[in-house]
């Protein structure tokens, strides 16, 4: 009788059993696959060109502010067509894009009216603002053809009476610098700063106040 020998394993058996043990193990750089950590993008306000004077007490609610469902997600939207929506894996929202957009308008206003105090929405009944602006968007997101859009609907009304004063469309192209996702979420940045140069315009006019001398702040 023969002594027992086991066979030597195939070289198909040993290919297997080491992607096993590299995907138990988290090697799956050795696979040629990269696990990088995501990139965390936030919108900044920007500086005004100029600033506005609403007269003295004015109080300027702000809300609500919505933005479309289809944006609700951590990771960046870019439109490649009319139909058709691409979400990023790798660059990512750092907090929601409804509430960064909400903080950045109340910034860009503040910069826009200084000394006016701003209210966010909602406030106590018997706390409201003299003036409220409530913003709908529509649509906000670079598009495949290097530009952001920003398309939205806003309202200024008067709280202690529900009195609609201005209800206006905004539809604002900013073109995007250069490639990467740090030069679009620069130009949604510039969009969200002209919507906020056109609400400010808007209610100081309402208000029957006169713009402040414009002095240059900086530059977008």
């Amino acid at each position: 009788m023969r002594p027992f020998s086991p066979r030597p394993p195939r070289p198909a058996a040993l290919l297997l059993a080491a992607v096993a043990l590299c995907l138990a193990s988290g090697c799956s750089y050795l696979l040629g696959a990269r696990n990088e950590p995501p990139r965390l993008f936030v919108l900044s306000s920007a500086p005004a060109d100029g600033t506005l004077v609403l007269p003295p007490g004015t109080v300027l609610g702000v809300g609500p502010v919505d933005l479309p469902a289809y944006l609700d997600r951590r990771g960046i939207v870019r439109r490649l067509d009319a139909n058709r929506l691409e979400e990023s894996r790798s660059d990512l929202w750092a907090e929601p894009l409804a509430a960064g957009f909400r903080s950045v308008l109340e910034q860009n206003l503040r910069l826009r009216l200084p000394g006016v105090p701003i209210r966010a929405f909602p406030w106590p009944i018997a706390h409201q603002p003299d003036l409220a602006v409530a913003v709908e968007v529509s649509r906000f997101e670079p598009t495949h053809g290097e530009t952001v859009e920003l398309n939205a609907r806003w309202t200024v009304r008067r709280p202690r009476d529900g009195a609609v004063l201005l209800d206006r469309d905004a539809a604002l192209v900013e073109p995007v610098a250069g490639p990467g996702t740090e030069n679009a979420v620069a130009a949604m940045s510039r969009a969200a700063a002209g919507l906020a140069d056109q609400i400010a315009e808007a209610v100081v006019q309402q208000s029957g106040a006169r713009p402040s001398p414009r002095r240059a702040t900086g530059t977008r």
